[in-house]
């Protein structure tokens, strides 16, 4: 049986990117890459907007060829073929960044965190919008979890109810006994939400001090053992 100071929960799954780890320091290693591609990644950012805004207005949407679909919208921004934005995409970002993540330390005890909530009984998932497996083991966290998905793979990011259905399912667990940690309200905690899950929301530690609480979700912390000190 599950002990948790929040009632009826009994998986928690997380956000990578900003969640497990701090965003700034992939930003920082990132400028180079960056300053050498800024006309393609300055299109990625509007292509990714795109994408989440086809979401936030259908969250029931499923692009079955997301992949094409984004391939062809950076294609037609660039002036090139979707052929060549998928080897970009392929070779630079999906495959090309893995080392990048080898230098980038998660944050502090969230690993220990993870193992700590794995023993005390509860599944243990991620969902990302971008591929898990790109960031290797996820420091150690991917072998502790039951479930790893990737919302682009399921055809909608976030914050479609897509994903989070989806994740539901892979955990075999009910969208209310799932409570779902991220570090964007937009996508983390409004998709999350609009599918029934608790939330829980990272957010940088002035904030936290200063005792703002972000709309809508269920708990807001500043660090991994503050977070286990509310779930455990």
């Amino acid at each position: 049986m599950i002990v948790s100071k929040i009632p009826g929960i009994e998986a928690i799954a997380f956000d990578i990117d900003g969640t497990l780890y701090p965003a700034w320091k992939l930003t920082l290693r990132a400028i180079p890459f960056f300053i050498r591609h800024i006309r393609f990644m300055k299109a990625f950012g509007k292509v990714r907007h795109i994408l989440h805004g086809y979401s936030s207005s259908d969250p029931d949407k499923v692009l079955p060829d997301f992949f094409n679909v984004q391939n062809e919208l950076l294609a037609t921004h660039l002036n090139i073929s979707p052929q060549e934005v998928s080897d970009f995409l392929d070779r630079e970002i999906y495959r090309g960044w893995k080392k990048k993540f080898v230098r980038i330390r998660p944050y502090p005890f969230v690993k220990e965190a993870i193992i700590r909530l794995k023993e005390a009984g509860f599944k243990i998932g991620i969902l990302s919008d971008f591929p898990p497996e790109q960031k290797g083991s996820v420091w150690g966290i991917l072998p502790l979890c039951d479930v790893a998905l990737d919302s682009e793979a399921l055809g909608a990011l976030k914050p479609s109810r897509i994903p989070f259905l989806k994740l539901a399912e892979a955990l075999n667990t009910p969208c209310e006994r799932i409570l779902y940690v991220g570090n964007s309200k937009a996508y983390d905690v409004a998709g999350a939400s609009s599918v029934g899950m608790k939330t829980a929301y990272i957010q940088n530690p002035l904030v936290s001090f200063l005792r703002k609480k972000p709309p809508y979700a269920d708990i807001s912390f500043s660090n991994y053992r503050q977070f286990l000190n509310y779930v455990l």
